[in-house]
């Protein structure tokens, strides 16, 4: 078995395969804005590759908002006392259900992304969500609705999955980061578009006021096969681990231009596959959960869990929460708009914050700030005699919370992104995404029964409940996310095989001699073959 390679050739001046520019660098520095002018295409295929998210975010926040319009619960409610409700038992099942069936979605992208490719990926998601909207859509039952949304799901997550692992394998070191971020952006505005949307046909007496909303999100589905068939390249990644060399330079020649010499990119990528196969030919599930790739998957699914520890099930039931809690539908309009808006500045602010603070410090602030705000909340809602000020201090807390969704998660999946191997790229991937919605599914049922008045009727001393969260994911973070900006995929992997503790993976150095670090790397990979 041949150690890894010391010796830097030109190929390997370019430092990550695909995750650089090929040009070289005087400074050795490249401004995120410079790195997308130059290579348009990158950020193109990069946006389609977010459609998931954006059709996530849509999805996500149209039944809370039909729970707000007469006519959907004239459909789907039982008349109780004079008004129109859903039981709080479909309406969990709406919630985690298609939370469930994301996250199979999700592990079923793995064995297809690898199998038949990225873009044959993302063209079945669109078609399995295209057919999930035309049965909510037509749906006339609680029954049928809630399985329209379970189909639609199970394409939202093979999306949302294929899109990460796409983004991570095109993307320049420099974008990379923000790239991966950009889910929570494309979440939020995803967010906005159905609030807009809905908000303005809550008057409306019929039910176009709700089929409009789902009509509207056949557009996203349809965006992504018509990108799939016509547009993105397959990654290069993918096609040269199935040998296809002459198809691999072809797509980094679409992506970085025919000015931009991609032969030394097309080898950086041969020597971290060529690498990364001393360590053990399998692609398997299994093999994300032994040794070193055990420690990179964990991350994974902390990273994937984050959102919910800081309250993203229950930001999208804040409208039925706020109505619970005694606020006016006009008022709950226009703090949502208002949470929505903060959730978009954040992702924006990201942008600039990822390349230049990093990862950690980002994921360990933004969740000490959604602590306090919970914190806030908790306190305002346990003052005795409740009064219209404290119900206003809980639903902008509440609101403020979402300024922290772009600085927590947007790095969260950056590093989600990132940290696995390339080779188990795409199942250590789709085993966080299926973590996420299998951990979302629980908070989905839980949620509505604790702050429902006729259940646990906690209302505003959920951020009692949130705060805590937000500290146990703050030690978390400490101790086992590591700080990975501007490191590339092949350091990335050398500093996991010389078992580098968390907090020294930024400023870690090898101080061995050449021949000595390749006989330990070479013992790593003894060892983690055996």
């Amino acid at each position: 078995m041949e150690p890894r390679r010391e010796d830097k050739t030109a190929a390997d001046a370019v430092s990550d395969p695909v995750n650089v520019t090929v040009e070289a660098e005087e400074d050795g520095l490249r401004g995120i804005l410079k790195t997308i002018f130059r290579h348009p295409m990158i950020i193109i295929c990069c946006l389609y590759a977010n459609v998931g998210s954006l059709m996530y975010g849509f999805d996500n926040l149209t039944l809370s908002l039909c729970l707000s319009m007469d006519p959907f619960l004239e459909q789907f409610g039982d008349l109780t006392d004079g008004a129109y409700v859903i039981p709080a038992y479909w309406q969990s099942l709406w919630n985690a259900m298609p939370q469930l069936t994301t996250g199979i979605g999700a592990w079923a992208a793995g064995p297809i992304a690898d199998r038949f490719g990225r873009r044959a990926a993302f063209i079945t998601a669109g078609f399995i969500s295209a057919a999930g909207v035309a049965v909510v859509y037509t749906a006339s039952t609680r029954g049928v609705f809630l399985g329209g949304k379970m189909l639609n799901a199970v394409g939202l997550g093979l999306a949302l999955t294929t899109g990460q692992i796409y983004i991570a394998e095109i993307a320049p070191l420099k974008f990379r980061g923000v790239a991966l971020s950009i889910y929570t952006f494309t979440m939020n505005l995803g967010y906005l578009v159905a609030a807009s949307v809905a908000f303005k046909r809550v008057s409306i007496p019929n039910q176009s006021s709700y089929k409009v909303l789902f009509a509207t999100e056949w557009i996203w589905p349809g965006l992504m096969i018509l990108g799939g068939l016509l547009l993105v390249p397959e990654t290069p990644y993918h096609l040269t681990r199935r040998g296809l060399t002459e198809r691999a330079t072809k797509s980094l020649t679409f992506l970085y231009g025919k000015a931009t010499p991609v032969e030394p990119i097309l080898a950086t990528i041969s020597d971290t596959i060529e690498h990364e196969s001393y360590l053990g030919d399998s692609v398997s599930f299994r093999e994300c959960f032994r040794g070193i790739h055990w420690r990179r998957t964990r991350i994974v699914l902390y990273c994937n869990g984050l959102s919910q520890m800081i309250g993203a099930t229950f930001f999208s039931n804040a409208p039925y929460f706020m109505i619970s809690a005694g606020m006016s539908p006009s008022n709950i309009a226009m703090i949502i708009e208002m949470g929505i808006g903060l959730a978009i500045i954040g992702s924006a602010f990201t942008f600039w914050a990822l390349p230049n603070l990093g990862r950690r410090p980002m994921m360990m602030g933004g969740t000490l700030f959604a602590a306090v705000l919970f914190f806030i909340m908790g306190v305002a809602s346990s003052v005795p005699n409740q009064s219209s000020k404290t119900l206003w201090c809980t639903g902008i807390s509440l609101q403020l919370v979402w300024l922290c969704m772009g600085p927590v998660v947007g790095p969260a999946m950056a590093v989600a992104g990132e940290v696995s191997a390339v080779r188990l790229r795409a199942k250590t991937a789709a085993i966080g995404f299926f973590f996420n919605y299998i951990y979302s599914t629980v908070w989905n049922v839980v949620v509505p029964y604790m702050y429902n008045t006729d259940e646990g009727n906690l209302q505003g001393k959920m951020g009692w409940i949130y705060f805590a969260t937000c500290l146990i994911s703050i030690v978390v973070v400490w101790f086992e996310v590591p700080e990975l900006k501007d490191i590339s995929f092949a350091d990335i992997d050398e500093r996991f095989e010389m078992r580098v503790a968390t907090r020294a993976f930024k400023n870690w150095r090898d101080v061995t001699g050449p021949q000595t670090k390749a006989a330990a790397l070479g013992e790593v990979e003894l060892e983690q073959i055996e």
